[in-house]
């Protein structure tokens, strides 16, 4: 019996779940419609200017609003907030509004929400790398954040 290899994508998704991560919601609106999704792939990139990026995949139902807003936020998650995570990532929950009605969507209850302007876009493969520079930050409730492992939620000790 013939046993094969994983391939690199496979391994690369293995090697990944070993890296723990913070849990957000990318969140633009454009016109009357609002979308957000669950990330991961968010980092600091700069403090002078403040910039930040996020990875959003092409086919992600908020890339043609982020696209041409030209503004988004970011929301990081608090311990709890399993339900809204799951909610951004395909898996909705009927009458579940989380997102509030601003030009530039907030989360409710987020930890925190970094308010960008696109700054760049760049092209990463089967994703665009968006660079947004921090207009403002709105800090809430000094909780703990919610995590992601091995392809699970997490919390801190």
């Amino acid at each position: 019996m013939e046993t094969t290899e994983p391939s690199l994508r496979d391994q690369l998704r293995q090697v990944m779940s070993h890296w723990p991560s913070g849990v957000t919601v990318i969140a633009a609106r454009y016109g009357d419609e609002a979308r957000g999704m669950t990330a991961s792939s968010f980092t600091s990139v700069s403090l002078e200017p403040p910039l930040i990026l996020v990875c959003i995949a092409e086919t992600a139902h908020l890339w043609p609003i982020l696209e041409k807003a030209g503004h988004f936020t970011v929301n990081l998650l608090p311990e709890g907030h399993e339900h809204t995570s799951a909610h951004f990532a395909g898996r909705p929950i009927e009458g579940y509004e989380p997102l509030t009605q601003e030009e530039s969507p907030v989360l409710r209850g987020a930890l925190a929400t970094l308010y960008c302007k696109t700054w760049a876009i760049y092209p990463g493969g089967t994703h665009q790398i968006v660079v947004g520079e921090v207009e403002k930050v709105a800090l809430g409730e000094e909780v703990r954040p919610l995590l992601y492992w091995n392809r699970g939620y997490r919390q801190l000790p």
